[in-house]
C-alpha cells in the first residue's frame, strides 16, 4: 500500500510538471514554433523540454527516496540496539 501511495504521488507530480510545461511551451512563446507548421520540430521541442523536467523530477524523487531509506536503516539499527541493551 505504501509503495502504491508512492507511484501515484509520483505520477501526480510528474503529471502536474508535465501539464505545466506543456501549457508554458504552447502559450509563453512556444507559438511560434508550433505555427511552424513543421510536426518534426514541435515534437522534438516538447520532448526536450520534457526529457528535462523527467530527468530533474526523477533526480529529485530518487535523491529523497534514498534519503528515506538511510534514516530508515538508521532506525532499525537503534531499534535493535535498544533491544539489545534493554535484554
Amino acid at each position: 500500500m505504501k509503495e502504491k501511495l508512492k507511484l501515484i504521488l509520483r505520477f501526480i507530480g510528474i503529471f502536474i510538471i508535465c501539464f505545466i510545461t506543456i501549457y508554458l511551451v504552447v502559450f509563453i512563446g512556444g507559438w511560434k514554433l508550433f505555427e511552424s507548421g513543421d510536426p518534426i520540430l514541435m515534437e522534438i521541442g516538447v520532448a526536450f523540454i520534457l526529457a528535462i523536467f523527467m530527468t530533474a523530477i526523477n533526480e529529485v524523487l530518487t535523491q529523497h527516496q534514498n534519503k528515506i531509506k538511510d534514516l530508515e536503516e538508521r532506525i532499525a539499527k537503534l531499534e535493535s540496539a535498544n533491544k539489545n541493551g534493554n535484554q
